[in-house]
């Protein structure tokens, strides 16, 4: 066999298996609401951990290189004001923040575990509602099954076909 024969052969699956990684790495984004809750809190007490709803662990899979977290927060009040703290990975601008009405957050990038305490300093109750979303981004073959098989099957066609290019160089 010709060096030009291999590596036209060694080529095609090499072209192949690149395309198709390459479509297996387009990023996809979801939102998962994680924790959605109401609670009232008492005037002088803070509603924190062990309680429900006021922790949560994001999810771990080899962040930075297959996908990456953020977390998005909604406190909302009625009746007196709150404190809210948020104690983890990247959150120490969130650490005592008065929320009268309405107050958003963003923990980018989020990682490992996270928790949420909400204190009353006022006179009367506080009914506060409280909403977390995880956005997850990663790589279309890390969340679906049928594009992770499409990726080793990618990689297989590329591994092959550079391993053909290189023993038809050798053989020269």
């Amino acid at each position: 066999m010709s060096f030009r024969r291999g590596a036209s052969v060694g080529l095609s699956p090499v072209t192949l298996g690149l395309a198709l990684l390459l479509v297996c790495s387009i990023p996809v984004t979801s939102i998962e609401v994680v924790i959605d809750t109401s609670l009232a809190v008492a005037p002088g007490t803070e509603y924190g951990p062990p309680n429900t709803g006021t922790s949560y662990h994001t999810r771990v899979h080899f962040k930075g290189v297959l996908g990456k977290s953020v977390l998005r927060g909604e406190a909302f009040t009625e009746g007196e004001g709150i404190h809210l703290t948020v104690r983890g990975y990247n959150a120490e601008h969130l650490a005592d923040t008065y929320v009268e009405r309405r107050h958003s957050f963003l923990v980018d990038p989020a990682d490992d575990l996270y928790t949420f305490a909400f204190r009353n300093e006022g006179r009367g109750e506080s009914v506060v509602r409280f909403t977390l979303e995880e956005i997850w981004t990663r790589p279309m073959a890390i969340g679906s099954p049928p594009f992770f098989i499409v990726g080793l099957v990618a990689f297989s066609l590329l591994a092959t076909g550079l391993l053909i290019l290189v023993v038809m160089y050798l053989r020269r």
